[in-house]
């Protein structure tokens, strides 16, 4: 996949695009992205994270999940598809993180249907406020992430042995030990 230069029609709002998205800790995918928002004042799209993973984690207003197969047809995808608008990044129409997929020879993989297209400048207005620069480095809202590392390990330990593991015989012996001691 290449980035796109040329479009038949410029990006806008309601266009389901394959775009390179970032992760928060550093690297990327390229995956079927939303654009939710044009801005007027700056010329910069905003591009939500698309994902078929679709529990819904956070707050499910700040969802869009296309289910049907007309729905699913008409945008370009071929499995549900559930949108994090408040995941998403503010990005120039010309940028090399939109990709052209084989399938289309563009990076717009389909548009959604108007009654949806509507339905986005009250979504995008309900979305928590941040500043241009934020959005342009990415929006990646903490949910639903399992503790780190050290925290789990710490959490272990304070849990009972189980009986038959290496952690209960090592107490059973430490308990021996100390009873001998006294």
């Amino acid at each position: 996949m290449t980035n796109t230069t040329s479009q038949l029609r410029p990006l806008g709002a309601g266009d389901v695009v394959t775009f390179d998205f970032p992760y928060p800790d550093g690297g990327s995918k390229t995956r079927a992205c939303l654009v939710l928002h044009e801005d007027p004042a700056t010329g910069e799209l905003i591009v939500v994270y698309g994902t078929s993973h679709l529990g819904l984690h956070g707050h499910p207003e700040h969802a869009l999940v296309l289910r049907e197969r007309c729905l699913l047809a008409q945008a370009g995808l071929h499995r549900p598809t559930r949108f994090r608008l408040d995941r998403r990044i503010r990005v120039r129409p010309d940028d090399p993180r939109f990709r052209v997929s084989e399938r289309c020879g563009t990076a717009r993989l389909g548009r959604l249907p108007a009654w949806l297209r509507l339905q986005l400048p009250e979504r995008h207005a309900r979305l928590p406020r941040h500043s241009l620069f934020a959005e342009r480095a990415g929006i990646h809202p903490v949910i639903g992430r399992r503790p780190p590392q050290a925290s789990r390990q710490a959490s272990s330990r304070m849990r009972r042995p189980q009986s038959g593991s290496m952690a209960f015989r090592t107490s059973q012996r430490k308990q021996a030990a100390s009873g001998r001691q006294t």
